[in-house]
C-alpha cells in the first residue's frame, strides 16, 4: 500500500465517527416537536416511588410527555400543561399536579400528581 492511500484510509477512518455522529443527530432531531409556543422542552417532575426521594426532575422533549410519562407510575408524574405539535395539528395537552412544583425543580413541595 502506497504512502498516499495509507494516508487516505487513516483520513477516512478518522472522519468516520462525525460522520455516524451527523446521521444520529439528525434521526434524533425528526423525533423532537416542533416548537409550537417557543419550546419543544417540557420540565416535569417524574416520580419514583421512593419515600427518600419521591420525583426527579427531568426536562425533555413535550412528545416523550405525551408519549410515555403521562400514563407513567400510576399517574403520578406532575407537568404543566402546553402545546405541542401533534403531526401538524397545534395541541394542547393538559397539566397534572402542581405546574409550579415541576418549574421550581420538584422541590418545595407541591407533588401530589393524580388528577
Amino acid at each position: 500500500m502506497s504512502r498516499t492511500s495509507t494516508t487516505r484510509l487513516v483520513a477516512g477512518l478518522a472522519a468516520l465517527p462525525f460522520v455516524a455522529i451527523s446521521v444520529l443527530g439528525a434521526g434524533l432531531a425528526a423525533n423532537a416537536t416542533s416548537p409550537v409556543d417557543g419550546d419543544h422542552r417540557v420540565p416535569y417532575c417524574h416520580a419514583t416511588h421512593s419515600e427518600k426521594n419521591p420525583f426527579v426532575f427531568i426536562e425533555t422533549d413535550k412528545v416523550a410527555v405525551v408519549r410515555a410519562h403521562e400514563k407513567h407510575q400510576d399517574l403520578e408524574d406532575v407537568y404543566p400543561g402546553f402545546w405541542y405539535d401533534d403531526h401538524g395539528t397545534p395541541t394542547w395537552f393538559e397539566g397534572r399536579g402542581d405546574a409550579a412544583f415541576a418549574e421550581r425543580g420538584c422541590v418545595g413541595g407541591g407533588g401530589g400528581g393524580h388528577g
